[in-house]
């Protein structure tokens, strides 16, 4: 008969294989329709200076995380990293940037050399502009398929608490965005 102890190890080394045959690709995404003009929505999404405002990952959240931006003011090439001891350590960098179509980011956390990659799309449909939140890529090792497996549910909500920043932010209109000093990011941005 096995003992406690010889159960848990075959267990555990039964999970350990499992997580090998485990496709580690994954594709999370919310979605969520703002009353706004695409203009001031990009102009929100496209300033990563605004990020820490609005999404999920708060700047309040994490009074000691130093945030760090490099690239143009906006857009397509900005970057921020960001090292804190409640948000870790990642950094984001926009690739793509449309008023059109949104944008696209690479995106890596702690040290790791993988990215993931990222969008927020726009489409206009009644009652506004629906604003699309996706991540999607490839984890590797025994546990990326696990975690995999789990993004969905680790990353929607996120997502959710996101989109819903976003909105309250846009909803209250230009005046707040250009009280926060977007013109000149909106200027950039052919707005």
């Amino acid at each position: 008969m096995l003992t406690f102890a010889k159960r848990f190890v075959i267990f555990l080394l039964l999970v350990f294989l499992a997580g090998w045959f485990l496709p580690g690709d994954f594709d999370a995404e919310a979605e969520l329709v703002i009353d706004a003009d695409r203009p001031l929505i990009h102009s929100y999404v496209a300033d990563l200076r605004t990020w820490p405002q609005w999404t999920a990952w708060r700047a309040e959240d994490d009074p000691e995380c130093v945030w760090t931006y490099e690239g143009p003011a906006a857009g397509a090439g900005m970057s921020h990293s960001w090292d804190g001891p409640k948000l870790d350590k990642g950094k984001l960098t926009i690739t793509s940037s449309t008023m059109k179509d949104g944008i696209e980011f690479d995106l890596w956390f702690g040290d790791e050399p993988n990215a993931t990659h990222g969008s927020i799309t726009y489409a206009d449909v009644d009652g506004g502009v629906l604003v699309t939140w996706r991540l999607w890529g490839d984890l590797p090792g025994y546990a990326g398929g696990w975690f995999a497996l789990l993004m969905d549910s680790f990353a929607t909500p996120d997502f959710d608490e996101s989109l819903a920043g976003l909105k309250e932010a846009c909803e209250g209109g230009l005046e707040g965005r250009l009280e926060a000093g977007a013109k000149e990011v909106l200027d950039a941005l052919g707005t």
